[in-house]
């Protein structure tokens, strides 16, 4: 598996988020997410992100549920199928097959909808939102393939991939003074500034 780097610079001071698939650190802190009708928990929360694990079983049909006008990057940690997705007052759109490994940023918009699983896919991803003050957002999502080596930068967020050696650490942050994310396949934890990988 490959790593992914994601930094962030909030507040005028960096932020980043490291996405390595490689590491197997977990902070499990499992509450359901308020904020969503699905299977949605919020597992980890600190003043700069709130992550939450989200589950489709196959043919799940949720409820009308939000999503908050909050910048957030996904993380899909599973393969997962098609959705039909209805937002209110508008016609329903599907959204296509996902990869595991795949990353998507949205600046933020608040949602209000309704999904259903349509291939019969048992799938899950990583919602990370970003609670600080948004700059620099894309116009548009920004999204990476699971083997897509571009780069992506903004004053908001960095988002590259790293490559870590089998059996040994991967190497030391370029920004070690910024906070982070550590996702390992389906697995996260958060790194405090300073901290060692």
């Amino acid at each position: 598996m490959v790593p992914i780097l994601v930094h962030a610079p909030i507040y005028n001071a960096p932020m980043r988020l490291l996405l390595p698939f490689l590491f197997l650190l977990l902070l499990p802190s499992h509450t359901r997410a308020a904020d969503t009708n699905t299977d949605a928990a919020i597992e980890f929360e600190n003043p700069w992100v709130r992550i939450v694990r989200v589950h489709y079983s196959p043919h799940q049909k949720t409820g009308v549920h939000d999503h908050p006008a909050t910048p957030t990057i996904y993380v899909y940690v599973t393969d997962g199928g098609r959705l039909k997705i209805g937002h209110e007052g508008q016609d329903m759109v599907t959204r296509p097959p996902v990869k595991a490994g795949g990353i998507r940023f949205q600046k933020g918009v608040f949602e209000r909808h309704e999904v259903e699983e349509l291939d019969g896919v048992d799938s899950q991803y990583l919602r990370i939102e970003l609670k600080t003050q948004p700059v620099d957002l894309p116009q548009t999502d920004v999204r990476r393939a699971p083997n897509d080596r571009t780069p992506y930068e903004s004053g908001m967020v960095r988002i590259f991939r790293v490559s870590c050696p089998a059996n040994s650490a991967c190497p030391p942050s370029e920004h070690p003074d910024d906070p982070a994310v550590v996702v390992t396949g389906q697995n996260f934890a958060w790194l405090a500034p300073n901290s060692a990988a």
